[in-house]
């Protein structure tokens, strides 16, 4: 539920005009949807200095009390959606027609797959706030956790995971949403529903890789886990129960000794590969540091050489025609011809100066034998680690139709549940 903030009549007064006189930072029918309004970050920032001047709260943050105000302000209800993101505010009002009320006796239901959300109403909230780019590493983080504090921490039973496992997951996607988008539980609830659901697969494929990752260091803990799946019948409590198998598609059954050897090396190779990526890329970052205007120091340095040697030619030929010039001027005799030698020494003098000046710019952009050496070294390195990559990543390519195999067959699994076996009819006698 929302939290339950006092309001001021008063300060709701002057909040309210403060919205007013910034309309130009706030839009209705946000992206042409009539139920959805954006407050842009400056007005944001203007709501929340005058909540902070004029408000006061040890027991709420100053984002809770400036969205009781919005709340206030616009009179929703509470359905509406209210979030910070990105520093701005966005509201999205969910009347009756579309959040339905879940009944009691429907809570655990069908009817309650999202709350009572309209499903076209989740999509378009999907659409327009969950971006990929930014939530890339989302289901990764809900399959870790789920991985770290049910299979390892709580070590949950193979019957407490079947009759439990979407709810523990829906609820984990939940607790990441209110974290994310800040705001009570009534429309998210929903919301974690309809993402679970779209990205059901995704989860259960990265829970068994992560499951997997454990197999490959023998972790008796998740090899007792599944080795539930190795059986293809268990009795319990005097029913018959056909256990999911960990079955690939060509029908091959795998079991936790055969899965061993390949998971061991794709999880080796894997680790190896990230070790050596990390690696890499520090290593690149140094060698760029060498880099001369997008050259490296090897080809710079070529560059400049080439560049200097056309320099040296031209000072050496304008000291020979200086040379020529100050015999000429020692035995010159007429006036006129001695002025003319002269402005001809200082124009060579001059030229001469500018050479110098440029050929001694190049010996100072020259990268020095040292850091050639140290550039050199680096370098060496890096197509070292390239080539071991290279060797990896062959390595993991080929280990990979097995265990991929492997992990979509116990994905698979995980996601099924044991089936009671009808009882035999005793022979008519």
């Amino acid at each position: 539920m929302h939290k339950n903030i006092a309001i001021d009549e008063e300060l709701l007064d002057e909040f309210v005009a403060i919205i007013e006189e910034h309309e130009d930072d706030l839009i209705y029918d946000y992206k042409g949807k009539e139920n959805q309004i954006l407050l842009k970050s400056p007005l944001v920032r203007k709501l929340a200095t005058f909540i902070h001047e004029h408000l006061e709260s040890e027991e709420y943050t100053l984002k809770d009390i400036v969205k009781a105000y919005i709340r206030a302000a616009f009179e929703l209800s509470d359905n509406a959606v209210v979030i910070n993101k990105s520093g701005h505010i966005f509201i999205k009002i969910i009347d009756e027609t579309v959040q339905q009320k879940v009944d009691e006796k429907d809570k655990n239901t069908v009817k309650n797959r999202y709350n009572g959300v309209n499903e076209d109403e989740l999509k378009s909230f999907y659409t327009e706030f969950f971006d990929d780019e930014e939530n890339s590493e989302f289901f990764q983080e809900v399959a870790q956790e789920f991985v770290t504090t049910y299979l390892l921490k709580k070590k949950i039973s193979n019957e407490e995971y079947e009759q439990y496992v979407f709810s523990y997951i829906h609820k984990i996607i939940l607790n990441k949403f209110l974290e994310i988008y800040d705001d009570d539980e009534n429309f998210f609830l929903g919301f974690a529903g309809y993402v679970f659901r779209i990205h059901f697969k995704e989860v259960f494929e990265l829970i068994a890789e992560l499951i997997l990752d454990e197999v490959a260091i023998a972790n008796p803990v998740i090899t007792d886990f599944l080795s539930y799946y190795t059986h293809d019948i268990l009795v319990i409590n005097g029913t018959k129960y056909k256990i999911p198998p960990i079955e690939a598609e060509n029908g091959l059954r795998w079991t936790i000794p055969s899965m061993l050897s390949v998971v061991k090396i794709h999880t080796k190779t894997k680790h190896t590969i990230k070790a050596l990526t990390q690696k890499r890329d520090k290593l690149k970052k140094e060698v760029e540091r060498f880099y001369v205007n997008g050259l490296s120091p090897i080809k710079s340095n070529e560059r400049l050489q080439t560049k200097k040697h056309a320099l040296d030619t031209k000072i050496e030929k304008l000291t020979f025609q200086l040379n020529r010039f100050n015999e000429k001027l020692e035995k010159a005799t007429e006036a006129l011809n001695i002025k003319n030698i002269k402005e001809e020494i200082y124009f060579i003098k001059e030229k001469l100066r500018e050479l110098r000046v440029s050929r001694e710019d190049i010996v100072k952009k020259t990268v020095k034998q040292q850091e050639l050496i140290k550039y050199i070294s680096l370098q060496k390195e890096l197509d070292s680690i390239n080539r071991k990559l290279q060797r990896e990543k062959k390595t993991l390519e080929q280990n990979a139709e097995a265990y991929s195999s492997i992990r979509k067959a116990l994905a698979k699994a995980l996601i099924s549940k044991k089936t009671p076996l009808k009882k035999e009819k005793p022979a008519a006698s």
